[in-house]
């Protein structure tokens, strides 16, 4: 009988300690920027890659939603869009302005890890050129450690 009540108020007990962590909520935080400005130097956007460098101002809105499971799961998600200037470092070549816009998500369960990654981008150049990009990347790593992913550009 005492053994029977020591079995009782220790399963009381660890239920007790062990619940807040059962019935925690999950984790969210959302981060919004507004008239974010970035200036770096890179290669006008192009499937090909390479090319001449460019100074290149990007200022834009970003969102990032992410939310953590008391278990451990994540999944998050952002989005930044806005325009761009693009400088040539090399005389004689044309600028560029535009518009872009990127997308990712990413979900981590404990066993398998997946993320989806957009990104596009139109340009004018100041020679009335133009050009535009879509990539679509793809990833996930199954829980033997494998990973499987793609990436298209058009």
């Amino acid at each position: 009988m005492v053994r029977r009540m020591l079995v009782v108020l220790l399963a009381a007990a660890l239920m007790w300690v062990g619940a807040p962590a059962f019935a925690a909520g999950p984790i969210t935080e959302t981060i919004n920027e507004k008239g974010l400005v970035e200036t770096f130097v890179d290669v006008v956007p192009s499937c090909e890659g390479g090319g001449p460098l460019y100074t290149i101002t990007a200022t834009s809105n970003f969102v990032l939603h992410e939310t953590i499971f008391a278990d451990g799961r994540v999944h998050s998600t952002f989005t930044q869009t806005g325009t761009f200037v693009a400088v040539p470092l090399t005389a004689g070549l044309p600028s560029y302005t535009g518009k872009f816009t990127v997308w990712g998500g990413f979900n981590d369960n404990g066993k398998v890890v997946e993320g989806t990654f957009t990104f596009n981008v139109r340009g004018t150049g100041s020679d009335g050129s133009t050009f535009k990009n879509h990539v679509n990347e793809h990833f996930n790593v199954r829980p033997n450690g494998t990973v499987n992913e793609f990436f298209n550009c058009h």
